[in-house]
C-alpha cells in the first residue's frame, strides 16, 4: 500500500471490528488478541492516515466522520477480497502431461481418472517422447508423464495404465489379412514398420530382442514423420510391410486389420509417471 505507508490490511481488519463491536474490549476478544495491543494498533493507524478515527465515549467507540469513510471503504474492499479469493479457489490449477505417440484413448482417459482424482486439476497435454519424460518428470517440467516401458525409473514413481499384447497390423487386401490368426512363421519375409528408436529406446530394444527369441528378425522400415495418414499409406501400399499394435490402438480404420500373433506376443506396457516425492506421485 504505497500511498499509505505502514498501513497493512490488519490494521484495516482491527479497525472495522472495533467499528463492528463498539468496545475495544469486544473487538480485542473477537480478534483474541490483548486489549492494550488493539488499542496500540488503532492509534497507531490514526497517526499513518492522519486524523482521528475514533471518538472515545463511556460508552465505547464511535466512529468519526473520518471513520464512517474510512469504515465504508474497507467493507466495500473486504467484499471485492473476498470475492476475487473466492474466484481465485475457483480456478483449478493446472498440469503439465507429457503423452507418448500412439496412447489410445482408452488409455488416455484411464491415465486422466487417476491424475484428477480428488482433486480439481486442468491438464495441459504436451506430445513428449518417452525417452524424454524422465528428464522433463525429474526436472519438474511436466507434472505426469504417460509413456511407454521399460524407461530408467530412477527419481520416478510409475503406475501401470496399460499392459497388452502386441498383434500384426496390416492392410486389408494383404496376403495374410485372411487369416484369423497369425504365427511368427507366417511372417517371414515380412518388412516391419518402424519408428525411430530414440523415441523409447527401452521399448524398442526389448521388443526387437523379443522378435528375435520367437524366430523372426525383419528388416525394418523406420518411419519419422509421426503422421497417422503417411503411416497407413506405407501399409496400404506394401504386400511385405506388417506393423506392430495393440488391439486398444487399432482406430477402426477400414481399411487395416489387426490380427493376433503367437505363441507368446511381446506386451506393450503403458505407465503413468511422475517424479517420486511429489504430489502429483501421491496421485500415481
Amino acid at each position: 500500500m504505497e500511498e499509505f505507508p505502514g498501513v497493512e490490511l490488519r490494521h484495516l481488519r482491527y479497525f472495522a471490528v472495533v467499528a463492528d463491536a463498539g468496545t475495544v474490549t469486544e473487538a480485542a476478544r473477537r480478534l483474541r488478541i490483548a486489549q492494550p495491543s488493539l488499542s496500540q494498533q488503532i492509534r497507531l493507524l490514526e497517526r499513518r492516515i492522519g486524523t482521528p478515527l475514533f471518538r472515545r465515549t463511556r460508552q465505547g467507540m464511535e466512529p468519526t466522520e473520518a471513520g464512517r469513510l474510512l469504515l465504508d471503504g474497507v467493507h466495500r474492499a473486504f467484499d471485492e477480497l473476498r470475492s476475487s479469493v473466492a474466484a481465485a479457489r475457483a480456478v483449478p490449477e493446472t498440469a503439465r502431461v507429457g503423452v507418448c505417440r500412439g496412447v489410445a484413448q482408452p488409455v488416455l482417459a484411464r491415465a486422466e481418472e487417476i491424475m484428477t482424482r480428488g482433486r480439481r486439476l486442468r491438464l495441459a497435454y504436451e506430445p513428449v517422447d518417452s525417452e524424454r519424460q524422465g528428464d522433463l518428470l525429474r526436472a519438474g517440467t511436466l507434472a505426469f508423464g504417460i509413456l511407454r516401458t521399460p524407461v530408467d525409473e530412477t527419481g520416478l514413481t510409475l503406475s501401470t495404465i496399460s499392459d497388452e499384447p502386441l498383434g500384426v497390423l496390416l492392410h486389408r487386401r494383404h496376403p495374410l489379412a485372411g487369416r484369423t490368426e497369425l504365427t511368427w512363421s507366417d511372417l517371414s519375409g515380412q518388412r516391419l514398420l518402424w519408428f525411430p528408436a530414440g523415441r523409447a529406446r527401452g521399448y524398442a530394444a526389448d521388443v526387437l530382442a523379443r522378435l528375435r527369441e520367437r524366430g523372426w528378425t525383419p528388416e525394418t522400415r523406420t518411419e519419422d514423420h509421426g503422421s497417422h495418414t503417411l503411416f497407413r499409406h506405407a501399409l496400404l501400399g506394401n504386400d511385405d510391410l506388417v506393423a506392430l499394435r495393440t488391439r486398444t490402438s487399432l482406430a477402426g480404420d477400414p481399411d487395416v486389420v489387426w490380427r493376433p500373433v503367437g505363441p507368446k506376443p511381446p506386451h506393450e506396457r503403458l505407465v503413468l509417471a511422475a517424479a517420486a516425492g511429489t504430489a502429483w506421485s501421491r496421485q500415481v
